[in-house]
């Protein structure tokens, strides 16, 4: 589970049971260290993505990731049902998906690059997303199937990929205060390596049942050298979610 959902004493209650080392993996404990070099490339001349990547800010509220000025203007219904959002509601405390863009969690990823897919490997939950680099289309509306992660595909602009995503379904949040999407959501996503140990993520959020205009975030993953993601089980049984109450978390 994310650590906002342990308790004190399950805090306690861990640390006499597992290792140090395992102790500083527990969600919001993970740093990446600061990395500088050039960027490194392919051998077509592309920037090289592949790495393990730690994502950690807009995890509580996506919002803190808008420019200056910049709203999220939720219409009203899905305000009323951001406002309806319980703590025991959130999809990754009942173990489902919790890596829709723009969510992220507090733990790495890893991007891997073929010629035709990228591939982002989430130790949260054990979840992948698929990027299809093949030139292919979105399938038509009447076939496109809504599930977690939609349906991507990519292409490079210069040093840029661009991943561009739809056919959601509307169970995920975008954070843990709760911001909803309807299954109309479509996201343009853009990552840029800027140096050895910095990834630029830009993502255009676009969902005109929800939102009242399109917005964009600005975030960065830092890179974790010699690191390798770890084995993440949240399947069932889960003993958290009985003792979680409240609303959804609010202006963090």
């Amino acid at each position: 589970m994310s650590a906002r959902l342990l308790t004190c004493f399950a805090v306690v209650l861990l640390a006499g049971t597992i290792s140090a080392a395992a102790q500083t993996r527990l969600g919001g404990s993970i740093t990446a260290p600061k990395v500088d070099g050039p960027v490194p490339r392919l051998a077509d001349g592309k920037p090289d993505l592949t790495g393990v990547w730690l994502r950690r800010v807009g995890t509580g509220n996506v919002a803190t990731l808008l420019p200056k000025g910049e709203t999220m203007p939720l219409l009203p219904e899905a305000k009323k049902l951001m406002e309806a959002h319980r703590n025991v509601d959130d999809p990754q405390a009942n173990c489902l998906p919790a890596n829709t863009p723009p969510r992220s969690t507090p733990y790495p990823f890893r991007i891997v690059t073929t010629p035709t897919h990228v591939f982002m490997l989430y130790e949260a939950m054990h979840e992948f997303r698929q990027v299809f680099l093949d030139g292919r289309k979105h399938p038509p509306a009447d076939e496109l199937e809504h599930n977690w992660h939609g349906h991507s595909i990519g292409w490079w602009e210069k040093d840029t990929l661009v991943v561009d995503t739809t056919g959601f379904n509307d169970k995920t949040w975008f954070d843990n205060n709760g911001h909803p999407h309807s299954e109309n959501l479509h996201t343009v996503e853009r990552y840029t390596r800027t140096n050895l140990g910095t990834l630029a993520i830009e993502i255009t959020v676009d969902d005109p049942v929800a939102y009242a205009k399109p917005f964009t975030l600005r975030t960065e993953a830092n890179l974790m050298p010699g690191t390798e993601l770890m084995e993440y089980i949240c399947s069932e049984n889960n003993q958290d979610v009985p003792y979680i109450s409240g609303p959804a978390l609010r202006g963090q």
